[in-house]
Formats: structure tokens, C-alpha cells, sequence
């Protein structure tokens, strides 16, 4: 249960109405994450953080999809016209965008509630290694699931999941931070840490593709 004195809008849902506590919670996040993640209560349960992020994940993954599909059937495939003729050229954009929408829309729930609880575990282990994880996982759990709240900005046409993205890492970095009671650059390092990791692996993956053709091109080379 949320303090007494504190809690947030999506704590009251029972209250002010499902789609009040939404809209408040969702506004809340984004314009004023410091004070949202302040009197959030780290604990009472992960339901109804994980309903919250479900909801606004599911929305983001829609509203992608949607524009996916719309650029797909208005712009085409730059190879679109590699073998195809007639009408079949034509309608083939609008069909392979169609399943696309279809598949996003079967996925997105699992893929949300995959990323949620594999981002909150990743985050818990950094904030633990670097000693800033002063409450338990739970709280980190719930920061991730009111980070969601950034999906919405997929709504700006054309670079809004880039804004989405690097939106919710602000949101994540001070959410953690107030969570746990810990400072803005170990809860940055929580966050960011894993990201640049993983860039480090693509990039070395990367290069060791490039090596290994370039070294295939050198045996293929000298066998002539």
C-alpha cells in the first residue's frame, strides 16, 4: 500500500478512475520525474507498476507499429522492385506491412514483460556492484515500469522512439536515484553502463565480422 502521505496518481486508480490515474501518472513522469519518483512507494507490490508498463509498452509498441506499416505502404521497399511485377508490385508493400502490425501487436506484451524484468535485473546488479542499491529490487522493478511513461513520445512522427529512448534513460537515471536514495551519477552508471556494453560487444562482433571477411577475401585472393 502507498504511504499515507505520498503515493502516486496510479496508487489511487481505485479513486479518481483507471483512466485519470493514467493520464496523471503518465504526466507526472514526464514533466516531473524528481518529485513522481520521490513519493513513489518502493514497495506494496509489482502488479499494478507492471499493469502500468504493460499498458504504456503496449501503446508504444502500437503507435510504432502503426507508422511502420504506414511508411512501409506510402514509401515501399527500396528493393521492392527486385522480381516483382504488375499488381503484385503494387499491393506487396501494403501485405508485408500488414504482418508486421500483426506480429508487433501478437509479441509486444511478452517482449514488454521480457525487457521489464530483464532491465530491472540488470539495473539492481549494477546499482549492488556499485554499492548504490539502498532498497530492494522492487524499488528498482518500479522505476523501470513508470519509465514506460516514454513510450508516448513515440507519438512525434519520425524521430519519436529516438526521443522515447533517450527520455526514458533521464527518467530511469533520476527515478533510480530517488528510489534508492542514491546519487544521480551511480544511478547514471546503472543505467548507461549496460548500454555502452553492449555496444562495445556489437562493435567487437562487428569487427570480427569485418576480420573474417576481409580474411576469406585474402585466402580467396591468393588461390587464384
Amino acid at each position: 500500500m502507498p504511504p499515507s502521505g505520498g503515493g502516486t496518481p496510479w496508487d489511487r486508480r481505485g479513486q479518481i478512475g483507471f483512466v485519470a490515474a493514467l493520464f496523471e501518472t503518465t504526466k507526472d513522469v514526464l514533466a516531473t520525474p524528481a518529485e513522481f519518483f520521490r513519493r513513489m512507494p518502493v514497495t506494496g507490490g509489482i502488479g499494478g507498476p507492471l499493469l502500468y508498463a504493460l499498458i504504456l509498452g503496449y501503446l508504444g509498441v502500437v503507435i510504432s507499429a502503426l507508422y511502420d506499416t504506414v511508411f512501409r505502404t506510402v514509401m515501399g521497399d527500396p528493393f521492392a522492385g527486385w522480381g516483382r511485377r504488375g499488381e503484385l508490385e503494387r499491393i506487396l508493400p501494403l501485405l508485408e506491412g500488414g504482418s508486421s502490425f500483426l506480429f508487433q501487436l501478437i509479441l509486444g506484451p511478452f517482449l514488454i514483460l521480457f525487457v521489464t524484468f530483464v532491465a530491472s535485473g540488470i539495473y539492481h546488479l549494477v546499482l549492488l556492484l556499485l554499492g548504490g542499491a539502498n532498497r530492494g529490487f522492487e524499488a528498482t522493478f518500479r522505476v523501470v515500469c513508470f519509465g514506460q511513461a516514454a513510450d508516448v513520445l513515440v507519438l512525434i512522427p519520425f524521430c519519436g522512439s529516438l526521443v522515447a529512448v533517450v527520455y526514458y534513460v533521464v527518467v530511469a537515471i533520476i527515478g533510480l536515484a530517488e528510489a534508492h536514495g542514491t546519487s544521480r551519477g551511480t544511478a547514471a552508471a546503472a543505467v548507461l553502463l549496460p548500454i555502452l556494453l553492449a555496444c562495445c560487444c556489437c562493435l567487437a562482433a562487428l569487427a570480427a565480422g569485418v576480420g573474417m571477411v576481409g580474411g576469406l577475401a585474402g585466402m580467396l585472393g591468393h588461390g587464384r
